[in-house]
């Protein structure tokens, strides 16, 4: 996760890049006729999913999670694991959640997300069970989460039904107070303790182990349906961090709490256990209703797939402008049009990067791809040597384009610029990708 500095900065890149837009399509060249300028513009700054994403940047909030689960289930754990960072504290001995406490995830001055952590289930049945309930309803209706994630035990099954029947139960109170179902999902945490036990990395868990966890994660749905408890989805996951001091000091969890709050704050994570957490992200991406809670999620954590998002509908756009372009007669050579929309093309998936590039550097880096070097009056060599260039880009094609192949370029144009500027992909790694998908678009 980037921190709270790169991500305001990331976003901003985002926002202004949608007013570049704008900027871009007036700055077309003049040789190209005004109603084919209109036509381009439109079909860009008029694209409906384009407006909502840009308006979903606009428009965000940090998500409300609210969180239950027995003790030792690992809540605390979990929080500190979707945070990146150690919010919340965690132990191995005793109950660390008195109560209900909310947390707040940030990064700098960023809120990422809002967290609602209850008592333990089993020190809210020990209670007077109706006043429990009914407390714990108040307050979760007074939060007003966006969805809740109920954590099970992967290695604990003996109260399986007894948490799906009290998580329905808090369902369901929840929906006649409120008129309106909570979304949720079970998180079956501590999978790194199903056998063989001595890995620990994600990365390295064998498939035996990785069978385990998926048998355990069916066994626990099989429960939960047949309590009734309606969920949006079940996982699997692990929330194993250890943590280390700014100085490189490992460190116990029960020992954490001793530290002065600034040592606490700058703990760094020492080993990553951590398992399916990006995919607990996703299914709670899908779960959220709310646009604006959705969209803050993916801003915080999810950053890089908006981006890649955006930059794969931004080609589709293009893609199908060239197209039309390609059908259109037009006064001048259809090439020269379509070499400036895939450089305008090139450009955005650049800004979207954090980049700042020029229109001639995106030309350049298009031809460069097709084995054309670039030269200082590009546009003027364009529109003179339209055909050679047209054979540099689209070798065998000739000097006029078919809306197939206009398509199909553009479209291998920016999946390449998305592997060169959003995936880090190197200039000799781009031109393979773009080969490859030129050989693809031939069969």
């Amino acid at each position: 996760m980037a921190n709270g500095a790169d991500i305001n900065d990331r976003l901003k890149k985002i926002k202004d890049f949608y007013l570049k837009l704008d900027e871009m399509m007036d700055k077309l060249p003049d040789s190209i006729p005004a109603d084919t300028r209109k036509m381009i513009k439109d079909k860009i700054l008029g694209d409906k999913e384009l407006k909502e994403l840009m308006e979903g940047i606009e428009k965000n909030r940090p998500p409300r999670i609210f969180l239950v689960g027995r003790t030792g289930a690992g809540k605390s754990s979990l929080v500190n694991a979707l945070c990146g960072g150690y919010v919340a504290e965690v132990g191995d001995v005793r109950s660390c959640t008195d109560g209900t406490k909310i947390y707040n995830c940030t990064d700098n001055d960023r809120t990422l997300m809002e967290i609602l952590d209850t008592r333990g289930i089993a020190e809210s049945e020990a209670l007077n069970e109706s006043s429990a309930e009914k407390t714990l309803v108040n307050e979760i209706t007074e939060f007003s989460p966006d969805v809740a994630i109920l954590v099970l035990n992967c290695t604990h099954r003996d109260d399986v039904d007894k948490d799906a029947l009290f998580m329905k139960d808090i369902a369901a109170q929840y929906q006649k107070i409120n008129n309106v179902r909570l979304p949720i999902i079970v998180a079956v945490n501590k999978c790194d303790e199903m056998s063989p036990t001595r890995f620990k990395t994600a990365d390295e868990y064998p498939q035996n182990k990785i069978d385990k966890i998926e048998e355990a994660v069916k066994y626990f749905k099989s429960i939960i349906v047949n309590n009734g408890l309606k969920i949006d989805d079940i996982i699997g996951v692990s929330a194993l961090i250890d943590w280390q001091t700014k100085d490189g000091l490992e460190i116990d969890p029960e020992n954490i709490k001793n530290l002065p709050q600034h040592d606490i704050e700058e703990l760094e994570i020492a080993f990553d256990g951590r398992y399916n957490i990006d995919k607990l992200l996703q299914v709670l991406d899908k779960a959220i209703v709310d646009t604006e809670a959705q969209m803050g999620l993916r801003m915080a954590f999810r950053l890089e797939e908006l981006v890649r998002r955006l930059s794969n509908h931004l080609t589709n756009i293009f893609a199908g402008i060239s197209a039309t372009v390609a059908i259109t007669p037009i006064p001048i050579a259809d090439i020269y049009v379509l070499v400036v929309l895939q450089g305008i093309l090139v450009t955005l998936i650049a800004s979207l990067s954090g980049r700042d590039i020029s229109l001639e550097t995106a030309i350049d880096f298009i031809f460069s791809l097709g084995g054309v070097a670039g030269a200082g009056q590009i546009f003027k060599i364009i529109a003179q040597q339209a055909s050679k260039l047209l054979n540099g880009v689209f070798p065998g094609a000739g000097s006029a384009v078919s809306s197939t192949v206009a398509f199909a370029g553009t479209e291998s144009i920016g999946k390449t610029a998305i592997a060169y500027y959003i995936d880090g992909k190197d200039i000799k790694a781009a031109k393979k990708i773009f080969k490859k998908l030129q050989k693809e678009n031939k069969k």
